[in-house]
Formats: C-alpha cells, structure tokens, sequence
C-alpha cells in the first residue's frame, strides 16, 4: 500500500536523554457525562467540564485533568468509559409539529450516556421572525444552550449537530411547513435519565478506549489514571504503536517492594512508572489524594515549552498546584527506587518535584531516560507530516525530489541540533565539528536505479540525543588557611 514507512532502532553509543516538542496529554476514565466514540479535545479545564461534567466520586478523570491544567498543561485529548450495557436518556416522546392533528417532528436524547440525562430538559418557545421557533436546552434548570431563528426541523438538527447536551433527529413530519415545526411548549420538559453501566467497566474497556487516539493526533504522554496494573500491557502497546509516552502508575497501597517488582516485569522504552500517589486541594480547605499522572503530563508539557529536549523532572517540575506526595520517602529509599527504574516523587526545599524521568527499557544505553523516546517521537511524527507531501511525487533522473526530502529532514532536526538537543561531536582540539548530532541520507547509493523503479525512495535519519544531568557530583576540598588550594 502507498505511504511513508518509517522504522525506527538504535545504535550503541553515548547514553542519550531527550526532545519532544509535542504536550498534549491523552487521557480515558469515567466521567459524569462526555464522549465515548471519540476523543474530545480540551484546551482549558472550563473545556473539560462543560464536556465531561463535574467531579464524580467513582472517577479520577476530573482530579486528574483539574491537576493537569493547574500544573501548566494546555492540551488534553480525553475519552470517557462506559460499560457494554450503557444506555442514553431521550424525551418520553418526540416533539410533536404544529398541525391541526399533531405528528412527531423532531425526536430529543442525550448526547451520550448516562444518568445525568435527567438533569436535561428542553423548551420550545417561539422565534423572534415569523415561522421560525426557538429551542432552549437546560440543565439543572438554567440554560446553557439557545438556538434562535431555527426555520425548519432539519436546521435544528445541523445546528445542535456538535451541542455536547443534546441530539435532535428529524423524525419526518409529512405536515406542510412551516406547521411541521416544533410546537410552542409552555414549560421544560426534562428527559429521562440513562446509564453508564460502570460497575461493568473492566481493564479490556479502558484499553479499547485508547483507539480513539489514533496516531494523526501526534505525539504526547497517554494515561489511564488511577486504575493501576492491569491496563500496563495496553498503555505500553498504544505508546509504541502511536509514538507517544505511557505513563504508569501502581495502586495507592503499593509498598517499595512491589514497586520494584512491579518495574522489574515492564521492558518498556516508552513508558515510565510514576509513585507515590500525590495530595492535591479538595474544595474545602483539605486535600484528597490522586494517582499522579496528570501532574507528570503537567511537568512534561511545561518541560517542552521551553525545549523539547528538556526532562519533566527536578526544577522542571516544580509543582504549583500539588500539596504533597502521599507517602514521603527517605532520600536512601528514592535511590533504591530509581535504580529499580520508579521515578519518585519527593518534596525537596519546599516544593514538590519528580525526581526521576527514566525509562522502564532494558536497554538502558539507548533507551534509559524518557527524553530518549521523546526525541525519537517528535521526529517520527514530523516526519509523517512533513514527507506526507512528497507522495506519488515525480522521481526525477535529476534527483530533485531526493534533495527536497533531503532538505525536509534536515529542517526537522537542525532546529533540535542548534538548542544542543543533539550531542555533536568535536575533534580532539575542541573546535572542528566531526558531526552535529545527526545524519541525513537520501543518496544515490542508497536510493538505487532498481529501487527507484519500485517507485520507492529510501532515507536514512540517525540522531545522538543530548545527555541529560541527572546526578550532578560535587567534592567539597577543606584547605588550612595556609595551604594553596
């Protein structure tokens, strides 16, 4: 099948930690209402509420976003879960049009499932011009949507088409317009609750729901907050598959030891495993404890604001939003766990912060630090991008169409190269540049008469990723004062 194939590997060398541009955080859980077919896109958390609803006690989604975007997160795709069993509230009868003998005109559910349907109540009222009407739809009783000037049934429906509260079908009123408008209702009419069936949501659920981030979404850090181990193996797959970061969480009760057991099982480039769970505000002056990853994702896309090569930990991280871990580690316990490949979460002069951005890879030389994986995605997702165009492109004898590829690659990693995101290497005076961290290939060595008669162009794209300081080592020397130091 036509397309750009792009494989990916690594080559023995330097330790190399990151870069990734890209922010944006994926996230799936239970919410009060919202999407199940597709993943929203969220800019703010007023984006998340008025799509997903308030905070539910038998969810993490809200906390976890609530967290995201305190902690500097701009960006956040989002799918809510429901069980195999869910169903969706709608008027007890449709609206009935304005004829002498009334018939059914337009037909009113919910959006999408759940019980929160009954909070939704819709009013028909008439419009301001002549035959035209208006249609109010409320929650709680106050209005949050008001669709004026509506002249037919069919224009209610493509105008209500994205309403994140209500769906309208025309249910085919043969009466003659504009009689087969809705008629004027003198009061609210609520619908009936649905459900969300989730007592039947297990692990296969949350891990299906991943799908709807498909790979065009770009690169970022996916999660599944709060449900811990049996959704590892999914999120893992979804990262590798799709270019982006998994991270992990265990359950709140995990000791040190099932921490390192559980690191120990994972041979994941990338994925990281995050603990301790984390304190964050409630709404009355105390706190309520959370699983972490919506304030790793923070610290993340905070990171890659200012470079993408940049790691999610230390002063990066510095929370503004998060209280405290919930279980507080000695500096003797964080080593033990960061050798075992957990990355910590400490409280450290005043500030909460990540102390720890490895990778859960066996493969420690290429892949030991989550920059690596970062840097490798963004570049794979811009090249997608930015060699799309290039498709069914005209081969010339000349190499034309080899020098434009040539030079798109280029342009994706030159910019990383001069921030010193890549590692270049220098001749033994220090000055000469041997290479700047990366190599670009679209020769005709490689791109052969017989292989251009595929109708096929090879290129070749290696990068050294700059190392990152994740130990700074410091001797402190006493000298008499008459000793030279």
């Amino acid at each position: 099948m036509p397309g750009v194939t792009i494989t990916t590997g690594a080559v023995a060398g330097p330790s190399a930690p990151t870069i990734a541009p890209a922010s944006t955080y994926f996230a799936v859980g239970l919410a009060e209402r919202g999407a199940t077919d597709a993943a929203v896109l969220c800019n703010s958390f007023a984006e998340f509420e008025a799509q997903f609803g308030t905070r539910q006690s038998y969810g993490a989604l809200w906390d976890d976003l609530k967290t995201f975007f305190e902690e500097g997160g701009t960006r956040a795709y989002v799918v809510r879960v429901v069980g195999p069993a869910a169903t969706t509230g709608a008027l007890a009868s449709p609206l009935m049009d304005g004829a002498g003998t009334p018939v059914a005109t337009l037909n009113v559910a919910a959006r999408n499932q759940g019980a929160w349907s009954s909070r939704v109540s819709v009013q028909v009222v008439a419009g301001a011009t002549d035959d035209t009407f208006r249609l109010k739809v409320l929650l709680d009783g106050k209005v949050v949507r008001d669709y004026t000037n509506l002249h037919n049934p069919a224009e209610a429906v493509s105008r209500t088409a994205k309403d994140p509260y209500v769906k309208l079908t025309d249910a085919g009123s043969a009466t003659v317009a504009p009689d087969n408008n809705p008629a004027v209702q003198g009061s609210p009419v609520a619908l009936a609750a649905g459900t969300d069936d989730r007592a039947s949501v297990v692990a296969a659920n949350y891990v299906s729901a991943l799908d709807k981030f498909d790979i065009g979404k770009g690169d970022g850090a996916v999660a599944i907050p709060g449900i811990g181990p049996t959704v590892h193996a999914g999120l893992i797959t979804h990262a590798d598959i799709n270019n982006r970061l998994a991270l992990l969480c265990a359950a709140r009760t995990a000791d040190m030891g099932t921490l390192i057991d559980t690191a120990a099982t994972l041979d994941a480039k990338r994925a990281g495993l995050f603990a301790p769970w984390i304190r964050v505000p409630d709404t009355f002056g105390g706190t309520r404890t959370i699983s972490p990853e919506g304030y790793v994702a923070a610290a993340r896309a905070r990171a890659h604001a200012t470079g993408p090569w940049q790691a999610a930990a230390g002063e990066n991280s510095k929370a503004r939003y998060v209280v405290a871990p919930d279980v507080v580690y000695t500096a003797t316990q964080g080593n033990d766990l960061d050798a075992a490949k957990v990355n910590v979460i400490r409280t450290v002069a005043g500030y909460v912060r990540l102390y720890g951005w490895r990778s859960l890879a066996a493969d420690e030389v290429n892949w030991g630090y989550l920059i690596g994986a970062d840097t490798v995605n963004r570049v794979v997702t811009e090249a997608y991008a930015q060699l799309e165009p290039y498709l069914f492109g005209v081969i010339d004898a000349r190499g034309h169409l080899l020098a434009k590829i040539e030079g798109t690659l280029i342009g994706i990693v030159q910019p990383m190269a001069a921030a010193d995101g890549l590692f270049a290497r220098f001749g033994p005076d220090g000055e000469t540049l041997l290479d700047p961290g990366y190599r670009v290939n679209v020769s005709r060595e490689l791109n052969t008469t017989e292989s251009l008669a595929l109708n096929q162009v090879l290129a070749e794209l290696g990068i050294r990723v700059s190392p990152t300081a994740a130990l700074v080592m410091l001797t402190v020397t006493k000298a008499a004062v008459t000793a030279a130091l």
